[in-house]
């Protein structure tokens, strides 16, 4: 489904046309094409889902096997969007382009006897990749080997009309970094990215901890939170099953998992205010929601997380002050991001020498 309907400003550089239309006549214009090229856009995916399955799914022991989809698909139980519509004053369309990364600093050089920390997630780790990077300063005051893997735009879901074999995949979402780590996919795509360079240099298996943030991107990409479709499809799976993945293949590294903090949405050229995390509904949730399922998905895996939405210190008063653009963070929030990655990881690595001190008594 396209994203005419709802109007946000993605991480990376929306494109708004304003027009005369009333709130009301957006609302209603904007929802009876959406019911529609839902309808269509469900009827192709369902078709091409079933026969993709049932011709070409490798059943792993962890993954849906191939009827199990069918069913799925062909049942109508993949959750669709309700009807409360981001609300908008005077915006029209929406144009989500894939961002390309930025391709400065973060040169990575492994030392030995130093903590190897991987960062997944999207530009709030990618945008900024020179000394006042997140990642570059958790590197710097830990002493430690960061491999930055973050690639801006990118979601822990892919779209529906995307393929989920192995041998077909083609997105560097957070399930594609994960599955090119293990070596399951072409790693060629990763090539336009500062990431494909890095991952090139990185032994996944000499990891300590891996850095997850994801979920605000799914939010503007409107990939549903839950529900039955297949794994990659949705939020809290592909995020759950990214982790476990994680979690077996490595099982010596931690996962530290950062939900996304407050934000704003804005037009373009920030005159128009949308909303916030709390008020702009995609169809299945608040941005505040998807939030909330990133630190569940955390605990219910089993591995640590940092609500960053309570720990960041934004809120509409110190939005302005923190971030670029009600989104990015700023050096001030880049540099208060780091610390509590460290005073986290110092922790963990606090809590690990007690266990191993208590193992040997």
């Amino acid at each position: 489904m396209t994203a005419s309907v709802m109007s946000l400003v993605l991480l990376t550089g929306c494109q708004y046309r304003i027009t005369d239309k009333t709130v009301e006549e957006e609302v209603a214009a904007a929802l009876e094409e959406a019911q529609e090229e839902w309808r269509i856009e469900s009827e192709r995916l369902q078709k091409q889902a079933v026969e993709e399955a049932l011709k070409a799914y490798e059943v792993e022991s962890n993954k849906t096997d191939p009827e199990t989809i069918a069913q799925v698909v062909t049942s109508g139980e993949v959750e669709q969007p309700d009807t409360t519509v981001m609300t908008t004053d005077s915006l029209d369309q929406i144009d989500i382009p894939v961002s390309e990364a930025d391709h400065h600093g973060n040169e990575e050089t492994a030392v030995e006897d130093r903590l190897q920390i991987v960062f997944m997630g999207d530009s709030i780790f990618d945008s900024v990749r020179d000394e006042t990077g997140i990642a570059a300063q958790v590197g710097r005051k830990m002493n430690a080997d960061i491999y930055n893997l973050a690639i801006g735009g990118s979601a822990a879901a892919i779209k529906y009309d995307k393929a989920w074999q192995l041998d077909l995949w083609s997105e560097v979402d957070f399930l594609g970094v994960v599955y090119a780590l293990e070596n399951k996919i072409d790693r060629s795509i990763f090539s336009p990215y500062k990431s494909g360079e890095i991952m090139a240099t990185l032994d996944p298996y000499k990891t300590d901890y891996f850095v997850i943030q994801y979920g605000t991107n799914d939010f503007l990409s409107y990939f549903p939170i839950g529900g039955d479709a297949p794994y990659c499809y949705v939020f809290s799976s592909a995020l759950e099953f990214g982790i476990k993945e994680l979690q077996t293949a490595y099982p010596d590294a931690e996962i530290l998992v950062c939900t996304p903090y407050y934000m704003q949405f804005w037009s373009a050229d920030r005159t128009t205010f949308i909303g916030d995390s709390h008020t702009v509904n995609n169809g299945f949730g608040t941005h505040q929601d998807y939030i909330n399922w990133a630190e569940g998905i955390a605990n219910d895996c089993g591995v640590e997380s940092l609500n960053m939405y309570n720990l960041s210190g934004v809120d509409g008063y110190t939005i302005d002050k923190l971030t670029v653009d009600g989104i990015h963070p700023n050096e001030e929030l880049r540099a208060k991001y780091a610390d509590i990655l460290v005073e986290k990881i110092e922790e963990m690595e606090a809590a690990q020498e007690s266990e191993e001190e208590q193992a040997t008594e």
